[in-house]
């Protein structure tokens, strides 16, 4: 009975009108903790699992794209032993949202982020974390629908609109990545790309902006609607939760470059603001 009023009483007062999210948590849900481990040994949801591994970054090579499946099989497995997956970290976020869009890619169904911030779940409906997701033992990587690798960005640079949702900071070069920069890190952007600062989505609480409102935000942007997009940030997560907005703002094609600046930067390919970054 205790399990069945957490369902029914963790919700946000905040109601949402967009599809990926949801307000509280139906029966026979599936919960995946995207936080740290350490955070989630500490406290989650009771019930709740360890998808921790989604804040791990991921490249385009072979061996980092198993790496991730074998995860994200483990996921699926587990999801096929209840009717809903809700997919949370310590917002809205980043991680929370790489994994809808990775499990989105693979065809999973039912699969929603939280519309709450964990802060404000309360106490009663907490526990420390005990059920840690490992990974499968596949032998190829799946093939994400919507995913990219850095040789499709490379051969399609003229041919797409590559999105940046990185902060202007570190889209004008300023500063390597958004959050614990270091020291002799390279700055900078990949050539054509055209701005768009995720944080430009979410309200003053660090809710998710209507449609209409985040619509006149994508215009003004000079975003087509019409036109193949590739999003991109530092290492991917930013742009997937950014993917699964446009997506519902009707954008016709929209593929995140997962490896995103962490890997370009790595390569001799061209780059623009390019520096090297010291506190």
């Amino acid at each position: 009975m205790e399990d069945k009023n957490i369902q029914r009483e963790v919700e946000t007062a905040k109601k949402t009108e967009w599809k990926f999210l949801i307000d509280e948590i139906p029966e026979n849900s599936l919960l995946l903790d995207c936080r740290t481990i350490e955070n989630y040994q500490e406290k989650t949801i009771k019930g709740a699992y360890s998808a921790h591994l989604i804040t791990k970054p991921h490249a385009s090579s072979q061996k980092s794209l198993l790496k991730l499946s074998n995860f994200l099989k483990s996921v699926l497995d587990l999801a096929n032993n209840y009717q809903n997956v809700v997919i949370f970290d310590e917002g809205l976020g980043m991680f929370s949202g790489k994994l809808l869009f990775l499990l989105n890619s693979l065809n999973l169904k039912n699969a929603f982020i939280l519309n709450k911030h964990f802060q404000e779940i309360e106490e009663k409906y907490l526990e420390p974390g005990s059920h840690i997701i490992t990974e499968s033992n596949l032998k190829r990587p799946f093939s994400f629908k919507d995913i990219v690798t850095l040789s499709y960005v490379q051969a399609n640079l003229v041919k797409v609109q590559l999105i940046d949702v990185r902060t202007k900071e570190e889209f004008e070069g300023k500063i390597p990545r958004l959050t614990n920069p270091e020291a002799g890190s390279i700055c900078g952007k990949i050539p054509g790309a055209i701005h768009f600062d995720w944080l430009e989505l979410y309200d003053e609480n660090g809710y998710l902006l209507s449609r209409q409102e985040i619509l006149k935000k994508l215009k003004s942007s000079n975003l087509i609607l019409e036109r193949p997009t590739i999003l991109y940030d530092f290492n991917g997560a930013r742009s997937c939760f950014t993917a699964l907005v446009l997506k519902e703002c009707k954008y016709k094609d929209v593929k995140v470059f997962l490896g995103s600046w962490m890997e370009w930067r790595k390569t001799d390919l061209p780059k623009q603001n390019f520096r090297i970054w010291y506190p």
